[in-house]
């Protein structure tokens, strides 16, 4: 990710998801000017297959094909669909109001979006994910849809703060489930029924002026996450909800942000002991250039990190070691690879976290 991108739209209170509830309680998620009705929707020319300049890749393990939105649900932000247990790679950028920023991915069932167009709920929408971009300096970026979504069961999920609350299943950094705009409320969130339940960790994502990207704080008294089991509707049912404790004095981010700056001629990847850390846009590699990573302090406001090294794939007595370094959450730091150097480590300032808000592209 450039540390250089955002030129986007502020997201107003209600996101322009919400004016009306419709009789459950929904909201409707495309209520601006522009509006496709259902013909529009079933006759719509929706591309399935790999755009050979994509930078965008997602991974579908749904049994079900997917028309995918960079926003909010219109043809005019169709990214295209991706069928079912199939990937996609996409070039996302002509279909972006800036040059640069972040949207939030939504995908919806074809079958569904075909059948109402703009006039579904938030319901529809099977998955929802954060995606950074800059058109000025693209980088590879990875979307992963999960296989427990689209099932018949719920639960309920709210988001009461400006910034965009992800969810996690099974540990806190796990696999991404969903991610709610800011201000979403009343979202059900479709999955596959478990008997065992699940358990959920929130993350807010916000950004962060002082080095231009995204940030992730979670709830300190909920790190361990809400377990709670999926229902099936039926009558006598009572609906499962999840609230987060999400007022800001009682946020705190366990993470330090690592920027990585790769000034070799072939790419690289970031070890911590022996595993590939995944960076910011989904990543693994580091391409000549910059990527960001968010280190785990494990709810520590300060931690000696030693293990990480860069791999450049030239063999083993060729892998460059960086040297331990205590790390405080909430602050920004950054690594030069060069071959045959040693890194620094080079404090760069703590994060702006003065508005806990993020902004979004593509929003009506």
């Amino acid at each position: 990710m450039k540390k250089t991108m955002f030129g986007v739209i502020t997201v107003m209170a209600a996101l322009a998801l919400v004016t009306c509830a419709t009789n459950d309680g929904a909201q409707p998620v495309s209520t601006g000017a522009e509006v496709t009705t259902p013909r529009q929707a079933a006759s719509a020319d929706i591309k399935w297959d790999n755009d050979p300049a994509g930078f965008l890749t997602v991974n579908n393990n749904m049994n079900d094909p997917l028309v995918l939105f960079a926003g909010t649900i219109v043809n005019s932000h169709i990214l295209g669909g991706v069928r079912a247990l199939d990937s996609r790679r996409i070039d996302s950028f002509d279909r972006m109001e800036d040059p640069s920023g972040t949207f939030l991915l939504r995908a919806v069932k074809e079958d569904v979006y075909r059948s109402k167009g703009s006039n579904l709920n938030s319901d529809d929408i099977v998955f929802a994910g954060l995606v950074v971009y800059d058109s000025a300096n693209a980088r590879a970026i990875q979307v992963n849809i999960n296989r427990v979504l689209g099932g018949e069961a719920y639960v309920i999920i709210q988001n009461d703060t400006n910034m965009a609350l992800q969810i996690r299943i099974d540990r806190p950094d796990g696999p991404t489930l969903t991610t709610l705009a800011p201000l979403e409320r009343n979202k059900k969130v479709y999955m596959d029924p478990n008997p065992d339940g699940y358990f959920f960790f929130p993350v807010y994502e916000y950004y962060d002026r002082s080095s231009m990207g995204i940030r992730s704080i979670t709830a300190r008294d909920l790190a361990d996450g809400i377990p709670m089991m999926p229902v099936v509707p039926g009558p006598g049912r009572d609906s499962p909800v999840i609230n987060f404790n999400s007022k800001p004095a009682d946020l705190f981010s366990p993470f330090a942000t690592l920027i990585v700056t790769n000034e070799t001629n072939r790419g690289a990847y970031l070890l911590e002991g022996s595993s590939r850390k995944t960076n910011q846009n989904g990543t693994t590699m580091i391409n000549p250039g910059s990527e960001t990573y968010e280190l785990n302090l494990q709810k520590q406001r300060a931690l000696v990190i030693g293990g990480l090294n860069v791999d450049l794939s030239l063999g083993a007595a060729n892998i460059i070691n960086i040297p331990e370094y205590t790390y405080e959450a909430g602050n920004n730091y950054q690594i030069r690879i060069r071959q045959g150097a040693v890194p620094e480590v080079v404090p760069l300032g703590a994060s702006d976290n003065d508005d806990f808000s993020i902004q979004l592209v593509n929003e009506r």
